[in-house]
């Protein structure tokens, strides 16, 4: 067969998957036999679905307290919980205490406190475009739902969008803001100030925030590549690449091991770091081109398991802000993949 003839046909058959995973994979599945020749590397499991089509993912955090997962909801501006059975209920309800769209969330388990970050964007029903647009962190009880505290920011003709965010053992956060200003943002849990902590020379579009497990340094996501910030200093510099190792659109990103687990568009990638955290030694991919693949975001390491959205489907809101017909959608998949 022609070279051209070969190639359209695994695409055929890449879309064919894509567009039948769900009545394929069951929990616990592995799929590696129905798409070995179109990716080569499918090593992801289910961990769970989830019913609502229309929740539109982007985040995914755990407590260990209960082994309950919290997925994030950009559609409805909603926390789902998932507990330990797989029964899943509203945690925080639509648009509770001003929430927008869910981005990322992350759990303090000692302080029994879910970070959320939420800003006004296209996925969110009811949006209504214009020149301003509010963001903000909330911080909810982890035990009942109830809003602890939220900082917001909403500047006349400014677009604010706080994207992910890492929280300390003192329960510091630091939250990434794209759009008008990229950055680095700082909720010290003495000051209880919402404050730019670092603005990275060159940094755009930031995104994904990892921190390291002596919480001296972080790491950030831009569209350009990752950036390393000295958390004592607020100093930074950009994160060297290996060659032929590209390290920009970077969604979620997470510290393991002496590397960087990265979701990036169609993949998941762990970058091994050299020992002064200044540039990448090599990189695995550990997930490519999966079936239920419909823009990867964000994930949650629980030991060493990667659990991880696969399908926030925002390719369904149209320009009006409506959403495709329920039947043209999938039921949204937590996907877990075991690291060495």
């Amino acid at each position: 067969m022609h070279r051209s003839s070969i190639l359209a046909s695994l695409a055929a058959a890449a879309v064919f998957i894509a567009t039948n995973a769900r009545a394929q994979i069951v929990l616990g599945d592995s799929v590696t036999a129905p798409v070995s020749t179109v990716s080569m590397a499918i090593s992801s499991t289910v961990a769970f679905y989830l019913d609502e089509k229309d929740l539109l993912p982007e985040s995914v955090a755990y407590d260990p307290k209960d082994k309950s997962f919290y997925v994030g909801s950009t559609r409805k501006g909603k926390i789902v919980r998932v507990d330990a059975e797989g029964n899943a209920t509203d945690f925080i309800t639509p648009r509770q205490d001003g929430l927008w769209m869910v981005i990322g969330i992350k759990i303090n388990p000692t302080r029994r406190i879910l970070w959320a970050c939420s800003y006004d964007g296209e996925n969110l029903k009811g949006f209504k475009p214009g020149d301003t647009r509010a963001s903000g962190v909330f911080a909810f009880n982890l035990d009942t739902g109830k809003l602890v505290r939220k900082w917001t920011l909403e500047t006349p003709g400014e677009v604010h969008a706080f994207n992910d965010i890492v929280v300390t053992r003192g329960n510091d956060a630091y939250v990434t803001h794209m759009f008008d200003e990229a950055a680095v943002y700082r909720i010290s849990d003495k000051t209880q100030t919402l404050e730019v902590f670092a603005r990275p020379a060159g940094l755009k579009d930031a995104n994904g925030i990892a921190i390291t497990p002596n919480e001296a340094t972080l790491f950030v996501a831009g569209a350009d590549g990752i950036y390393v910030v000295d958390r004592a200093t607020g100093a930074s510099k950009q994160l060297q690449p290996a060659d032929d190792d590209p390290l920009g659109g970077i969604d979620g990103l997470y510290y393991y091991r002496g590397s960087l687990l990265a979701v990036h568009m169609t993949s998941v990638r762990r970058h091994r770091l050299d020992e002064k955290n200044t540039r990448v030694l090599s990189t695995d991919v550990l997930e490519t081109n999966h079936p239920l693949f419909d823009t990867p975001t964000t994930g949650i390491i629980v030991g060493s398991d990667f659990y991880y959205v696969a399908n926030g489907q925002f390719r369904a809101v149209q320009k009006d802000g409506s959403l495709l017909p329920l039947d043209q959608l999938n039921e949204p998949a937590i996907l877990k993949l075991h690291l060495n």
